[in-house]
Order: structure tokens, then sequence, then C-alpha cells
């Protein structure tokens, strides 16, 4: 039904699966040629050893377009400039993300050249109006569910530990490779960390800078100011949650308008969610240096139910650790969304239950068979088997593989719901849709029984060289042969074929 290779070179380390796209042709045939086959309870089951609906045949989970989210929410709420205002604004920065924007500097030679750009950067944002700028920046964790995700970002040939202890230290000629180790990118953080502060506290004393993600220490924060920033003390692995606890702070201390630079579409979801706890003007500045936007996140207008629930809707259609259900992108669910978001209310929020599980399986057939009531999702993909659908890329997954599918996502609202507080409560992502391997590195747990159970070994096709000899499988069997084995069209000696043959005429 389907063979497993080993494979062990640069790009794919460990076991690779080649799954035989020819499952479903044999089932068919089989069943035609009058062997009993139970489709219904056969389809119950993923017949490959990972469900290729959520997963590609190495297991990696299915990648998703966010911008096309971004799009949507973004539709008639941008602008290229944000509006002149006297309003006391306080501006975010992903630092993450701004150390990608300038990237190597042109004429940058040192560490200490990068540090002053980056810093001419972040300070370009006071004015007479903004006088405080956050900078946050992700964690780097061994155990992490977005190891994945950087993983597919990085490139293959592993680069080497640069520490950079001075401002002299020169820059690495490949940056790329520089960066895509995940060891330089905390150590260059905790660098522009502290010269960020040290510039702030010499060239803007009236202003405040505040930082955090980027000490060796997790939960450590500093202001330029000395202020009090114990609220903003937390242990979030990304830059992103990190951005809405500081929002929230900046709003506590008084700021009217919060202006966030982050290019990442989770963010701008984040900030939809949480923009009514948040101040009266909220903006997101996105895109590039040439074509730099602005999107006025208090004017985004979604349903209470739909802005309640959109992490949820993120997470459970695709985000970094949780893939997209194969050929139903955001502009596709998102319709089933506007109808059915409700079905999404208990996902994120406290112990994962059968009934919210099923909540969500009810939402996944909307997705996949929006014109019928159905609520099973097996039988959602018994349907469309029986319709004609033969790809199992195009079929809903099994229910239990679903199951996995649902507690990624639960897991990924969890830590999204909690972003507003320092010390969330969050289950382990090990038996949440995760495991560990031996390096304590996270993997998804994409499939949970065997892809083909016991009682349907039966369903078998010969490749018998010898026109089915005492070692054909389907002699061995008692079965007769059909038209996939290799030799039925030819000569066949396996006698339950010529038995069956003789009893029918």
């Amino acid at each position: 039904m389907y063979t497993l290779e080993t494979r062990k070179d640069a790009s794919q380390k460990g076991q690779a699966i080649k799954a035989d796209r020819l499952l479903f042709q044999r089932l068919l045939v089989a069943q035609d040629s009058g062997r009993d086959i139970d489709l219904k309870s056969l389809l119950s089951h993923e017949l490959t050893p990972v469900p290729l609906s959520l997963a590609d045949t190495v297991g990696r989970l299915r990648p998703t377009n966010k911008a096309a989210l971004g799009k949507i929410l973004e539709d008639g709420v941008t602008v290229e400039v944000v509006p002149k205002s006297s309003v006391k604004t306080c501006f975010i920065i992903d630092g993450q993300a701004l150390i990608q924007a300038i990237g190597k500097p042109t004429g940058a030679k040192s560490f200490g050249d990068l540090a002053d750009v980056f810093n001419a950067s972040v300070f370009s944002h006071y004015n007479e109006h903004c006088s405080r700028v956050d900078v946050v920046f992700d964690r780097y964790r061994i155990t992490s569910i977005k190891s994945g995700t950087r993983e597919r970002r990085e490139g293959r040939v592993r680069s080497i530990r640069s520490k950079i202890d001075s401002r002299e230290i020169p820059i690495p000629a490949n940056w790329k490779q520089f960066m895509d180790l995940p060891e330089n990118k905390a150590n260059l953080t905790k660098f522009l960390s502290d010269q960020m502060m040290l510039e702030a506290k010499k060239s803007r004393p009236t202003c405040e800078l505040i930082t955090a993600g980027g000490f060796e220490e997790e939960t450590k924060v500093a202001s330029s100011q000395g202020s009090d920033v114990e609220q903003l003390q937390l242990s979030y692995e990304e830059a992103d949650t990190r951005i809405i606890l500081h929002a929230k702070a900046a709003y506590m201390d008084g700021y009217e308008r919060i202006i966030v630079s982050c290019r990442d579409t989770d963010v701008l979801v984040l900030l939809t969610h949480f923009a009514g706890q948040l101040s009266g003007e909220l903006w997101m500045g996105t895109g590039t240096r040439q074509e730099r936007r602005y999107v006025a996140v208090h004017d985004i207008q979604l349903t209470p139910t739909m802005q309640r629930n959109i992490l949820v809707y993120h997470a459970v259609t695709g985000c970094d650790t949780v893939s997209q259900p194969s050929g139903h992108g955001k502009k596709t669910t998102w319709k089933v969304f506007q109808q059915h978001g409700a079905l999404l209310d208990d996902l994120g929020r406290g112990t994962l239950s059968e009934s919210t599980i099923r909540s969500v399986e009810e939402f996944f057939c909307c997705i996949y068979s929006p014109a019928s009531d159905e609520i099973n999702i097996n039988d959602v993909r018994y349907r469309m088997f029986q319709k004609g659908t033969k790809d199992q890329e195009k079929l809903p997954p099994s229910r239990k593989c679903l199951e996995q599918h649902i507690k990624r996502a639960h897991h990924q609202a969890q830590v999204w719901f909690q972003a507003d507080v320092p010390i969330p409560e969050i289950e382990s992502p090990i038996g949440s849709g995760w495991y560990a391997d031996a390096t304590r590195r996270l993997h998804p747990h994409v499939s949970v029984d065997d892809p083909l159970p016991n009682e349907f070994t039966d369903i078998v096709c010969c490749k018998c060289k010898n026109g089915a000899t005492s070692r054909c499988s389907c002699r061995a069997k008692n079965l007769k042969c059909i038209a996939a084995c290799t030799y039925n069209n030819g000569v066949c000696h396996n006698p339950y074929s010529v038995a069956i043959e003789t009893n029918s005429e």
C-alpha cells in the first residue's frame, strides 16, 4: 500500500515517506473484483503513513499563506502615512524584523557599525509627541513548536557560531549563513539590546527606551529612564506576544496612540483581537521600505463572534505551528468563519474537551462540504471519495489525525489568548499534538495509528513474475488475482482465480 524509504543527506535527514498514489485505484479494482471491502470503515484510516491533507510526505506540516489573511483584514483600512496628531504616542518595534530589514548595511564592517544603523532606525521614531519606543525580540529555545518553521527558513549549511563581545568584531562575509544559526541571532540581539540602552541614556535623556527579549536572562526588561517595568517581565518565546503586553502597558501609562512596526500577519491578528483592550488609536506599520503602509487596526470591522475567535480561526486554518488543510487557504476558509465562527468558541480556552473537538470537527466539515449538514469528518471523507475525490491530499484528514491537528491549534491559541498577561498558564505542547525527540526538539504528531488496519491487509495485488506461483501474495491469502496484478492480463496460475471464474460460468 505504501513504502518507507530512509534517506540520509544534507537536506532530508531521518526517515522520508513515499506514499503510494495508486492506493485508491487498487481499492476500487479490488472491490470491483469481488473482494469484501468496507470502504467506509477503511476510509476512517489515513491509508498513508501521514495525513497528506495536513503534512507532506516526510511529515512536515503544510505551510500556509498568512499574507492572504492580512489582505482580508487590511482591506479599506490602510494609509501610506499615519495622520499627524498631537496625542501621546508610543512606538513598538519587532526587533528581529528590523534586523532582517536592515540586513548587512552597505559600508558596515563591524558589529558596532551595524549597531549604529540599528540605533538610528530605532531613535528616528522619537518626536515631540512620541517620547517612548519599545523594542522586543524573539527568544530561541531548543524545545520550540516553531522549530519546524525555522528549519524551513534556515539554509542547509550549518554556520559557525560567532560571539559578539565588542563593537570591533567584524561582520561575517556570509550574513545569511551567520543568521541561520539561532545561537548567533540570540547573541546579536543581546549585543544590540546593550548598545541601544547605552546610546539611549547618552543621546536621548528625555525620552524612554524599553527593550525586552534580547538579554541572556529571559525575563529581563530594561528602561533607559529606570522606570518600574516589572509588569513586562515575562517568559514569552515570541516577540509577537510580547508586543501585546507592551502595548497594554503603554495604554495603562496613558499613551493614546500606539504604532507597532512589524511585518508578521500573526501580530496583525493579535492586535485585531486585543484592539478593544488597547489604545483608542492602534496602528500597525508593515510592508517594505519602498512600499510602507499603515493599518488602522482600530478601524477593522468584525462581528463580535469573529473578533472573539479570530485567533482560533488563524490557528486552526494554518499558521507557523499548525498546518493549512491542503487546498483550503485563508480566502476560502474565511467565508466559513464568517458563517460558522461560533463553532470555534471554546478552542484555546481552558482544557480541551471532547465537545470542543466535536465543534471544531463540525467546522472542518463545513470547510470540506459546505453544502451538507455533516458533522462527522470521516463521513465527509467517505462521501467525497464516493463522489470521485481520489487524491488523498484533497480528502479531509481522518478523525484521529484531525484531533492531533486540533490539539496543536488549541495549544497555539492558548499562547495567543494569554498574550496580555505576564505569567501565562499554558499546557506543555508535548501531548498536545507534539512530541519531543532525544535532543528535546519538538515534532508534530501527524499520524496516530496504523495507516491500514490489520483487517484490511488482504487488499493486495501481486507482482508475480512467474504467473502466480506458490509465492504469489494473492494466492497465499486465498484470493484471486485482480486487474491490478502484474500477470492478470497474461498467464496466471492462481487456482483461486480459476476456481472463481469456473464457478461464475
